[in-house]
C-alpha cells in the first residue's frame, strides 16, 4: 500500500505530466484558432494532495466543477478562479484581448452554461489523448462555489488522496491558472501505461487503426493488372470516410505534407 503524501514515482509523474502537457498544447491550438488570439497554456506539474487541500487552496470566489468520469465512476475535479474565468468569457464573448476586471462573484447559471462548450473541449481532448492508456467517458456533473457546501455534500471525499496540477492560462497579458485533479488511486491503477508513455514506448491500442473506405464501380477483379487505372467517381474536392476501430467516423481529403501522403479531417461524427 503507498504511504500517504508519498510523491509520485518520477517515471509515472513524467508519465503522467506529458498526457496533461500534451493536452495544454492541444487545447492551445484549438483555443487560438477557434478565438482568433493567441491563447497559451503551460502545465505546472503535479502534486500529491488530499481533496480537503485542493478544495481550500482555492481562493474564493472560486469555481469547482465536478468531472465524472463514468468508465470507473471517479470524480475529477477541474478548479476555475474568477480570472481565468472573466478571461475565457471575454474570449467567448468575442473580445481580442481580456477587457474585464475579474468577476469578484462566483460564476452564476448562465455564465457556467456558456463555459460549458469550453470544458467540453477540455474533456474530449483529455480522453482523446489518455486512450493509449485507458477509454475515458468524462462530462460535467455539477459546479461547487462554497467551502461549506464542499464540507457539507462532499464529505466522504475530502481525504482522498488527488493527483493536483495547474495549467498557466495566457492570453496577452492576462495571466491566470486552471486547476484540475484526478485521484491518485486511478493514476496507480495505469502506471505502467503512464511509465511507458514517459518513454515514448507506449505502443498504439487498436482503436488507432483506420482505414479510409472509397467506393468504386464494379470491378471485374480478375482483369486487374499493374497499370490498370479505376475510375472511383469521387471529384477530387469530394470528401472521403475515415472509419476508425472504435467506431468514429471523419470526412477527410487526401493530399500531402512534407513529401508524405496525409489525410485533412473536414467533419466528424463520435460514436454513441
Amino acid at each position: 500500500m503507498r504511504p500517504i503524501d508519498e510523491p509520485l514515482p518520477y517515471e509515472l509523474s513524467g508519465g503522467l505530466n506529458r498526457l496533461f502537457a500534451e493536452t495544454a498544447e492541444s487545447l492551445s491550438s484549438l483555443w487560438s484558432e477557434q478565438f482568433g488570439v493567441q491563447v497559451d497554456l503551460g502545465l505546472e506539474p503535479g502534486k500529491v494532495r488530499t481533496f480537503r487541500q485542493f478544495a481550500y487552496a482555492q481562493q474564493p470566489p472560486f469555481n469547482m466543477a465536478q468531472i465524472r468520469n463514468r468508465t470507473d465512476h471517479t470524480s475529477w475535479w477541474l478548479a476555475m478562479g474568477e480570472e481565468s474565468a472573466s478571461a475565457l468569457l471575454d474570449m467567448l464573448l468575442g473580445a481580442r484581448h481580456v477587457q474585464r476586471d475579474p468577476l469578484g462573484r462566483p460564476l452564476h447559471s448562465v455564465e457556467t452554461e456558456l463555459l460549458m462548450p469550453l470544458l467540453n473541449q477540455i474533456n474530449e481532448t483529455i480522453e482523446t489523448l489518455w486512450r493509449p492508456v485507458t477509454p475515458l467517458d468524462l462530462s460535467v456533473f455539477q459546479w461547487h462555489h462554497e467551502l461549506s457546501e464542499i464540507e457539507t455534500d462532499l464529505q466522504e471525499q475530502l481525504d482522498v488522496e488527488m493527483i493536483c496540477l495547474k495549467w498557466r492560462l495566457t492570453i496577452g497579458t492576462h495571466q491566470s491558472q486552471i486547476g484540475l485533479c484526478l485521484p491518485v488511486q486511478f493514476v496507480m491503477a495505469w502506471s505502467r501505461k503512464l511509465i511507458q508513455h514517459h518513454y515514448g514506448e507506449l505502443p498504439l491500442e487498436p482503436h488507432y487503426q483506420a482505414q479510409v473506405l472509397l467506393e468504386v464501380a464494379e470491378v471485374e477483379l480478375a482483369a486487374l493488372r499493374p497499370g490498370t487505372l479505376l475510375e472511383t467517381g469521387h471529384a477530387l474536392d469530394t470528401p472521403l470516410t475515415l472509419e476508425l476501430a472504435n467506431g468514429d467516423n471523419h470526412r477527410v481529403k487526401l493530399g500531402a505534407q512534407d513529401g508524405m501522403k496525409a489525410m485533412q479531417v473536414v467533419d466528424s461524427h463520435r460514436s454513441g
